[in-house]
């Protein structure tokens, strides 16, 4: 290729660092492929819809890493504000591959298990840190503080009764 950088390389690059290199070796059978495929549909089929969605950029069911396929989403502009209808489209997408799943073959499997968990921490967050809870209203509730001697890690302390912890819950 000499030395030229084209933009498949950047994305290849991308790819390799957030998710892991591709799983090429792995045997995967057709079923596994189909709900991978379905799974991976359902995402970008619903973020094509909803109406405060990034853009789909790419589809794949080839693995990286831990990860049977992705959907990757690439907004169209830099963003530093997100809204309570774009955080509620984000776990629309998000949860539209597990329902894919259930809709095709009647039941779900343990590719959505980031998925849930991402869409727990968007939902979380929303009540918790950004005032978006209809239930709550606008509070930030617990104190985020980043702990130097933790690196990236963050610690919550709970600054608030277990009522309203049973309220977060159920919101």
């Amino acid at each position: 290729k000499g030395r030229n950088i084209a933009m498949a390389d950047i994305e290849s690059a991308s790819e390799r660092v957030t998710l892991g290199p591709e799983r090429r070796g792995r045997v995967v059978s057709q079923q596994e492929k189909a709900v991978t495929a379905y799974h991976e549909a359902g995402h970008a089929l619903v973020a094509r819809m909803v109406p405060h969605a990034d853009p789909v950029h790419k589809i794949t069911i080839v693995g990286r890493g831990r990860a049977g396929g992705y959907t990757q989403l690439l907004p169209d502009e830099e963003r530093h504000l997100w809204s309570k209808s774009q955080f509620q489209d984000a776990l629309v997408w998000i949860l539209a591959g597990q329902a894919s799943e259930e809709l095709v073959f009647g039941e779900a499997t343990t590719g959505a298990s980031n998925d849930l968990e991402r869409a727990t921490g968007i939902a979380r967050d929303m009540v918790t840190r950004y005032g978006m809870s209809d239930v709550l209203g606008p509070l930030a509730l617990g104190r985020h503080e980043g702990l130097v001697f933790l690196g990236k890690d963050m610690a919550e302390r709970q600054e608030y009764s277990e009522e309203t912890a049973r309220l977060i819950d159920q919101e």
